[in-house]
């Protein structure tokens, strides 16, 4: 197998580069971001990197083959036992018996030979190669293929399937048995989770600020926050809103401000933030509302990235909602990242959503960890310090369901 690495600005580009270069049947094997640059880590730009592979066999065969002309047949010796012991049934049962039945006879090798040469050059037979026999009649068994299809549904990347399958062969799970299927799944899960440790200052203040784009709960989450700290852990909180572009967002806030008595400022622009905090320098934790910003707006970023730059916030946490489709996750992820330095992230609208794939491919690919996710809108109630386990539980239910 032929397997190079790949960078680029964002993973669609890497994608793009990884399919000229390899072809349509290169095989996912990693993918990371990263920054390049900068000092120690810092102001470095922000970097994909997937490392791929492509069967060199497949390649020379693609080569060498005229347009319209029969696929060769898969020489013997490259494929497994089981795939030759297939084979060499089929083939003998299908002989033409009348000069009649030729042409329905070698359509029939055709397909089997056209199905072989699929076996051989998808994504699961760099899987299937490494195995002996036993090992490969479990992974085409039916509950293994259940299995693979509720991923799917889930949404899980197909690379990741295959690591996980891989796992489960390796350590010879069996498929049809739920509970020891569930259990394996949820400590791999539970060990891809990346949790952040929470908010709560020690003996010093602490400046907290959300981002993220519009619609995806970061007031309702500032303000559970809130309420948690100042009526549960008996903390000085003030909350500040610099979103003065959305309809009533900072009447919202001053009303939550009035109920739990909670000072709430109005930052209008960046200047004011510097002030802001000077005046509540002896309060505990001071939590940053945002306006919610589009990942595709470059201008709406760069007023982000100043009135980050003056407030210095300790934390910043994006705040993403579940129900949100996964690859514009990733766009979110990597457009508001290049504009600041997110160290967090909170999941809201989990009780909105069955479909809890995106989870795991987010922490697969990215080192961001969780610091909060949110089951609906009652303030304090509905919001969840993440736990490892009990996370990773709600994901092995919904990948199994």
């Amino acid at each position: 197998m032929r397997i190079k690495r790949y960078e680029a600005p964002t993973i669609q580009e890497a994608l793009m580069k990884v399919k000229k270069d390899l072809g349509p049947e290169a095989v996912i094997l990693y993918t990371k971001t990263f920054r390049k640059g900068g000092v120690l880590g810092l102001f470095g730009r922000p970097m994909a990197e997937i490392t791929a592979g492509v069967d060199l066999n497949l390649m020379d065969d693609l080569a060498k083959r005229k347009p319209g002309s029969t696929p060769a047949p898969v020489a013997a010796s490259s494929q497994s036992p089981l795939v030759r012991a297939t084979a060499t049934a089929t083939l003998t049962a299908i002989q033409p018996a009348t000069p009649g039945s030729l042409d329905p006879a070698r359509a029939k090798v055709k397909a089997l030979q056209r199905e072989l040469n699929e076996m051989k050059t998808s994504s699961l037979a760099t899987v299937l190669r490494d195995m002996n026999p036993s090992e490969t009649s479990i992974l085409l068994s039916e509950g293994f293929n259940k299995v693979k299809k509720k991923m799917a549904r889930q949404e899980v990347e197909d690379f990741l399937i295959q690591r996980i399958i891989k796992g489960m062969i390796g350590e010879k799970v069996d498929p049809e048995k739920n509970e020891e299927l569930s259990a394996w799944l949820k400590r791999f899960v539970a060990g891809t989770i990346k949790i952040a440790p929470p908010a709560a200052p020690l003996d010093f203040q602490k400046v907290v600020a959300f981002v993220g784009p519009t619609g995806v709960g970061k007031t309702t989450t500032l303000a559970k926050l809130a309420a948690r700290y100042s009526l549960m852990e008996r903390r000085k909180v003030a909350m500040v809103t610099a979103d003065t572009y959305r309809i009533a967002a900072t009447e919202q806030l001053k009303t939550y401000g009035r109920i739990m008595g909670i000072p709430v400022e109005v930052a209008d622009s960046a200047e004011d933030i510097t002030g802001i905090l000077a005046k509540y320098k002896n309060m505990d934790l001071i939590l940053v509302d945002t306006a919610g910003r589009s990942p595709s707006n470059e201008e709406q970023l760069e007023e982000l990235r100043r009135f980050i730059g003056k407030s210095q916030p300790d934390e910043i946490h994006l705040v993403l909602s579940a129900t949100t489709k996964y690859y514009d996750m990733i766009r979110i992820i990597e457009r508001f990242g290049a504009a600041v330095p997110i160290n967090r992230m909170i999941f809201t609208k989990l009780d909105e959503t069955r479909f809890y794939g995106a989870f795991l491919n987010l922490m697969n690919n990215f080192q961001i960890p969780i610091s909060y996710y949110s089951t609906g809108q009652n303030v304090p109630d509905d919001l969840e310090v993440p736990e490892a386990h009990s996370l990773a539980d709600r994901i092995t239910k919904s990948l199994l369901s």
